[in-house]
Parts: C-alpha cells; sequence; structure tokens
C-alpha cells in the first residue's frame, strides 16, 4: 500500500513541477548553518550549502562565517580544559564528496533557468526585507502574543534541561567553538513543514546523529535551523508525520526512485524516514532564539541589518546592538571578543585582523614592469614558486597578462600558454616531491619502529605524521580571462581567482567560483580604463569611500549571485586610475575595510619611489663635485643587489620601491591587512617575522 501511494504521489508530483515552472515564484527563506567540526568547517558547511541550493532554490546572500562561543561557555567561571572536543573522533570527509557525487536529482532544479543570467536584484527579496507580503497568505500563521507566549515556553524548558546537562555532560558541550553562518535562499518550496522536512533529509544524509542517539542541544556536525520563511509567523509543536506524508513530501522535491526488486533498497529508504521522522518535532519561524542567541544576531547583522519581523519589533541591527550592551552589563563581558569573523582560503578558515599573509609573485610574461620575461620558461618559473615556499610565502599568485601602465600586448602570445604550463609544472613536481618525502619518511618509520619497538606508541607515531605534514600553499590565478579560469578550475590547478576588474571583464566568470560543493575564493580589486587610459581616470569626489563604495557594490553583486561572502577579499588597487598621492591617502586610511578581508598590492611600484624622490635630497659641496673622481663614483648608490629584475631596469629607483615597499610591509601588520602581494617574499618575511617578535606579548 505504501509502495502504491508513492507511485501515485510520484505522478502528481510531475505535474506539479511542470505548473511551478510556469509560475517561477520564491520565496524568501533564511537559514543558519552550523557545525563543531573546526578541522573541516569548510567542507562540511560548503557541502550542506550545495544540497540546500540544489533541494530547495538559490542562494542569494550569504553572511561571513564565525567562529563562535556559546554564552554558557564565556558565563562559565571554571577552568574549562581549552581541548574539550566531545566523544567523537574526527569526521571522515571523504563521504561528502561521495555523497555529492551519488545525489538524487532535484525535481525543481530548473525552476529558476530563465535566471541563469546574473541579477543584481530579486523583487521577492526586496519586499521581504519591507516585511511585506510576498504572495497571498495560505499558510496558517499564529498571533504575534501567542509565538511570544510559546517561544516563551520552549525556552524555559529548554533552559532546564540544558542547566541539567551541563553539568552532566560537559564534555559534549564544552566544544571549543562554533562555526556559524547565514544564509538567504530563493526558494521554490511554498510551504515551512516541507522545507523543515527537506533540511532534517539533508541532516540525515550528512550523517547528523538521531535526535534519540544525543542529548540535546549537544554538539553536531552540522545543524540546519530555519530563521525566517517570507514574513510568516508560525508555531506548531507537536508534529506527527506519518510515514506516507513524509515520504509524499520527500518525492514532491526530490526525485527519489523505488526499486521494486530490492527489499534491502526498500528497507533502507524506510528506516532513513523513520529517523527522519524522529526529528521532526516542531516549527517555530522566525526561530526561537532569534533574538536570544549573539550567534544568530551576528551573522543577520551582515546581511539585513534593516530587517524588522513584526515578532522582532526592533531591527536585527538593533537587537544585535542591544544584545551586546545588556549581555556586557548584566555579566561585566564584552561577548564580542569571543567571536571572531572568518573567511576562507582553498579549505581553510582564517581569523580577520589577525595575520598579515604574504602573497609571492610570479610573472610569466614578456612585459610586466619589473621582472618581465624573467619566468617565462615553466622549468624556471616552478623553480621559482618552491622558491618563494622555502622563503616563507603563504600563497603563490601567478599572472600571464601584465596591467602595467602604457603595456602593449603581443596578439601572438597567448595568456594561457604562459600559465597553464607553469601550473601543470608544478602540480607535477609537488606530487613528485610529496612521493619522495612519503617514501623517506616511511624507511625512517621502519627503521626508528625496528630499534625502539617496545617503546614506540600509537601516540608517537601520530604526532610524528603531524608534524611531517608539508603544507601546499593556495595558488592564485591572476586573470580577467574566462577561458584560461575555466580551464583552471576544470583541471583543478588553483585555488583563487584574483580577478583585477572585479569580475566586469567578463562577469560571467562569477559562475565558475561554483563547482558542485567547491566554492573559490575571489579577490576584486579597484581599477579603471586599461593600461593606457588608467593614468587619466584619477577624478574622484572622495578617493577613499568612492572606491570603498564600489568595492562594496561588488561584493554585494556577487553574494546576490551565490558567491559566499567569506570568499571575497577587497583590492584597494594601489597604482590603478589613482595618482601617486592618492595611492598614499588610500593606505592612510586603510582602516575603513576593518570588517573587511583586505588584499595589498604595492610592491615595486611607481607611487614608492616618487614619494621617496620627494623626501631624498642631495646635498653635495662645490669643492666635492668638482672632483671628478668622486663625482663619477656611483658605488653608493648600488648598496645591494636587487633580486629578480631586469638588467635594463633602474637598479637605484628599484632599490628605493623596494625598500619603501617593506616600510608600507610593516605598515600593513599594524593595520592587520590579510594579504600584501610582493615580488621580494624573503625580505618582507624576514619584516613580518621581527614585527610579530616586537609585538609579542611576555
Amino acid at each position: 500500500m505504501f509502495h502504491e501511494k508513492y507511485q501515485m504521489k510520484k505522478m502528481d508530483n510531475i505535474n506539479e513541477s511542470i505548473k511551478c515552472k510556469e509560475n517561477n515564484k520564491g520565496n524568501i527563506v533564511v537559514l543558519n548553518f552550523g557545525t563543531t567540526d573546526k578541522a573541516n568547517a569548510v567542507t562540511i558547511l560548503e557541502t550542506a550549502l550545495y544540497l540546500t541550493e540544489k533541494y530547495i532554490g538559490k542562494i542569494i546572500n550569504t553572511s561571513y562565517m564565525y567562529e563562535t562561543v556559546p554564552e554558557y561557555i564565556v558565563l562559565d567561571k571554571s577552568n574549562i580544559p581549552k581541548n574539550i572536543i566531545g566523544e567523537d573522533g574526527p569526521y571522515d570527509v571523504s563521504s561528502l564528496n561521495e555523497l555529492v557525487n551519488g545525489l538524487e536529482k532535484s525535481r525543481y532544479e530548473n525552476v529558476f533557468q530563465e535566471e541563469e543570467s546574473l541579477v543584481s536584484q530579486y523583487e521577492e527579496y526586496e519586499i521581504f526585507l519591507n516585511n511585506k507580503d510576498l504572495f497571498e497568505n495560505k499558510i496558517k500563521q499564529v498571533s504575534v502574543e501567542e509565538y511570544e507566549t510559546k517561544t516563551a515556553n520552549i525556552i524555559k524548558e529548554n533552559d532546564e534541561i540544558m542547566k541539567i546537562n551541563l553539568e552532566k555532560h560537559k564534555n559534549k558541550y564544552y566544544t571549543n567553538y562554533f562555526y556559524n553562518l547565514a544564509v538567504v535562499f530563493k526558494s521554490f518550496i511554498d510551504d515551512p513543514l516541507h522545507l523543515l522536512v527537506i533540511l532534517k533529509y539533508i541532516e540525515h544524509l550528512m550523517k547528523r546523529k538521531n535526535s534519540k542517539e544525543v542529548e540535546k542541544f549537544e554538539n553536531r556536525l552540522i545543524d540546519i535551523d530555519i530563521l525566517f520563511f517570507n514574513n510568516y509567523t508560525i508555531f506548531e509543536k507537536n508534529i506527527n508525520l506519518t510515514k506516507d506524508s513524509l515520504y509524499s513530501i520527500l518525492c514532491k522535491y526530490i526525485n527519489i526512485e523505488y526499486d521494486n526488486n530490492s527489499s534491502d533498497s526498500c528497507n533502507k529508504r524506510l528506516k532513513n524516514i523513520d529517523q527522519i521522522k524522529d526529528n521532526i518535532k516542531f516549527l517555530s519561524i522566525p526561530h526561537v532564539y532569534t533574538k536570544h542567541r549573539y550567534s544568530i544576531l551576528l551573522c543577520l547583522n551582515d546581511i539585513i541589518p534593516n530587517y524588522k519581523h513584526n515578532t522582532l519589533k526592533e531591527t536585527i541591527n538593533n537587537l544585535y546592538e542591544e544584545f551586546i550592551t545588556s549581555f556586557s552589563k548584566l555579566y561585566n563581558t564584552c561577548i564580542k571578543k569571543y567571536n571572531k569573523r572568518l573567511y576562507v582560503l582553498k579549505n581553510e578558515v582564517l581569523y580577520l585582523k589577525e595575520k598579515t599573509n604574504i602573497v609571492g609573485i610570479l610573472n610569466t610574461n614578456y612585459n610586466s614592469f619589473s621582472d618581465g620575461g624573467l619566468f617565462v620558461k615553466p622549468d624556471i618559473a616552478v623553480r621559482r614558486i618552491f622558491q618563494m615556499i622555502n622563503e616563507g610565502v603563504d600563497i603563490i599568485d601567478i599572472g600571464g597578462e601584465s596591467s602595467a601602465p602604457f603595456v602593449s600586448h603581443n596578439p601572438e602570445i597567448k595568456e594561457r600558454d604562459l600559465v597553464i604550463p607553469v601550473l601543470e609544472l608544478f602540480e607535477q613536481e609537488w606530487n613528485k616531491m610529496l612521493q619522495i618525502c612519503k617514501n623517506e619518511k616511511i624507511d625512517k618509520d621502519e627503521k626508528r619502529i625496528e630499534k625502539h619497538n617496545d617503546k614506540l606508541n600509537q601516540n608517537d607515531i601520530s604526532l610524528q605524521k603531524k608534524t611531517s605534514t608539508i603544507h601546499k600553499p593556495p595558488i592564485s590565478i591572476d586573470t580577467m580571462n574566462y577561458d584560461l579560469f575555466k580551464e583552471c578550475v576544470d583541471k583543478n590547478l588553483v585555488d583563487i581567482l584574483n580577478d583585477i576588474s572585479a569580475c566586469t571583464n567578463d562577469p560571467k566568470i562569477i559562475k565558475l567560483l561554483k563547482k558542485k560543493n567547491k566554492y573559490y575564493s575571489v579577490v576584486l580589486m579597484h581599477k579603471r580604463g586599461d593600461p593606457h587610459t588608467m593614468d587619466m581616470l584619477t577624478q574622484y569626489e572622495d578617493v577613499v569611500y568612492d572606491i570603498k563604495k564600489y568595492l562594496e557594490e561588488r561584493l554585494n553583486f556577487l553574494t546576490l549571485n551565490g558567491i559566499p561572502r567569506y570568499r571575497i577579499i577587497l583590492d584597494i588597487g594601489l597604482g590603478f586610475a589613482k595618482k601617486h598621492d592618492q595611492s598614499i591617502k588610500l593606505l592612510q586610511n586603510i582602516h575603513v575595510y576593518d570588517d573587511y578581508p583586505l588584499f595589498i598590492g604595492y610592491s615595486r611600484k611607481r607611487f614608492i619611489s616618487h614619494t621617496l624622490a620627494q623626501t631624498c635630497v642631495e646635498i653635495c659641496p662645490n669643492t666635492i663635485a668638482q672632483n671628478e673622481n668622486i663625482q663619477n663614483d656611483e658605488s653608493d648608490k648600488n648598496t645591494f643587489t636587487v633580486r629578480n629584475i631586469r638588467k635594463d631596469k633602474d637598479q637605484y629607483l628599484y632599490q628605493k620601491n623596494i625598500l619603501g615597499g617593506l616600510a608600507i610591509a610593516s605598515y600593513c601588520f599594524e593595520k592587520k591587512v590579510e594579504m600584501i602581494r610582493v615580488h621580494d617574499v624573503f625580505e618582507t618575511k624576514c619584516i613580518l617575522d621581527m614585527m610579530k617578535k616586537l609585538h609579542q606579548k611576555e
């Protein structure tokens, strides 16, 4: 009987899918995603984003990712060990890739197909933000008063449970941190209960434990909560879906096929439904804790600060500020300092304004302004990459086309041919090196085990493995070329797109930043014109805020088109359509970007030597100037050899550029700039290491 109903429902769902395509309307859904697994936070959360987008609709805004501390840890006065992570071992993320590759199709995947082009706004989103009804309301809602009463009761019940559990199961609750973000979707799902079922199905696919197996609020691999659905006010308790209704909901949105010949498949499906059923108890919209948890308000403040739901009575931003103020008054501590904004490179979370990373420049073209032609041959270029790694570089940025002022490109030489061979050769050489290191380590371990068999234990081996890990720096491709970046993505050669046009040269390049459950970080730079016109385009009303406004607009455009905010880095574009004094002014006001991950490229640029030329005056008495031998002696100028520079360049000029650049590196360290792009990795690393030592607390 169960399966007969399934077959009938399947036909109904196909018809509904066709109707939905015709209507093509969208509901606005705001979700909160969280995990307690720091090591795999990026992979887990981005896989959840991919699954959710596949099964409910399009991502149209994303908050930053945050490392957050629950209030009960902030307020606990005992000495809680920092390394408590609960009883579970590390999660095997390889299973997520298997999951993604074997997913059932969404019945509604092409609902928004005419919106495959990039968009600058969504009408539904604007209506939602103004707290107006999106569509004719057919959903049963509750009054604000009823919502407040029922959610207050839920919070009271949960507080009692939490109080008991905190004493009983500290190892399950006192995790270091949670990793959270809030996301806005344009969804084809019309019913909030259906949405809840799909989200619980996604959590189940990702192997979140069943609610019967864990304590309430225990650490969890993945947590997806509904914060808002349109502007609805809903509270439904004691939900008890039958297997038939649950299965029908799943089949409405997901192309789940039933195999009549496989009883094992049937049993597995029914077991899955049972487990999902256990996790669906009640539905509250807005989420019960929307205004009671700092981590939720923190994420929402990034994306909908001016939104005011009827039940909240204040805007998100006001609630956020009030939470900080009241928490400080009540407990005499600032909760902000326990919660950190993150940005992401590759699969690694990095803390905003905590470390200045060195981005090593590798120009593989013929006409870069200082080192053009030096690294055109792939073997020489790859040797330089390894040299920079040895010098302490954090990121490699490779570019095959110069953007220097007045440069002209040779149409016979393709950017692709200058970059791809280098990236492919580096990948080969890196893998060779790993294999050599692996073989050497095996030999070393075997000898050690043989010699100290009785003393060696598993912990020693684990520690040795950990300390011998070789870190491959993220690879950035400096290009505006869609086809080149696509080839890099298809061949898995890079991790970051550094686009000096802020993705305006070929906007469809934005679509390449998302590949299933893998996202690429992107650097958006401000510039005007091209190498031949940019020096004439330097008029601004306010150079600092005009550029900031432009970069924020580009960031918002990318987030509206599905790129996570925490993957976007801003670059003010020193020297690009800026006079020398304007570049200096931008650096002087770098604090206006304190809320954003920042990428600064100053290395060897004209504005540095121009600034120094104004301050360096030659004093030469006439009597000495008349001495021909002394007058022609230039040994005092070339005080050190400039490395990696063309011989036809003015060495003295570039000495000033490099030394002035090292001062900027020191300044960027002080200002907590996230990334500085430099030619001179070794020299910059020395400066940053010394700055770090000088700022080290005793």
